[in-house]
């Protein structure tokens, strides 16, 4: 009897248990539709902008860097840069130019005098010229 009545409990737990486990098979199905909708047209959108719908390897990406220092190197070889030239003024430091001045350090500089200066006249310039 006893037997009886565990299978018949498991009959009734199945009757009552079966629609939920249902209900989440069914959003289950319409998850994975969505997915699946979302991903064909990831792949249809990446296909056409030329991209890959997988990430790369991190061998793949260390085999990338090794191309690339390698054409670097043959580049460098075949078109060799010529130095840059040095810099036109004396670094800071040389007589008569000394360290940059310190934020908020006043500079002596000497006076400059102003001088009454007339425009230049074009013509007549002109006029002397002929």
């Amino acid at each position: 009897m006893i037997k009886f009545l565990q299978i018949f409990g498991q009959g009734i737990l199945y009757v009552v248990l079966s629609p939920f486990f249902l209900v989440i098979l069914a959003f289950y199905v319409v998850y994975t539709a969505l997915v699946m909708i979302f991903m064909f047209l990831k792949m249809i959108i990446l296909f056409f902008a030329g991209k890959s719908v997988f990430a790369d390897l991190p061998e793949d990406i260390e085999a990338e860097q090794m191309k690339n220092k390698l054409r670097d190197e043959k580049l460098a070889k075949e078109n060799p840069q010529t130095p840059p030239l040095p810099y036109p003024y004396p670094p800071y430091g040389y007589p008569g130019y000394p360290y940059p001045p310190m934020p908020g350090q006043v500079i002596n500089q000497p006076d400059v005098k102003e001088i009454d200066a007339k425009p230049i006249d074009v013509e007549e310039e002109k006029k002397d010229e002929q």
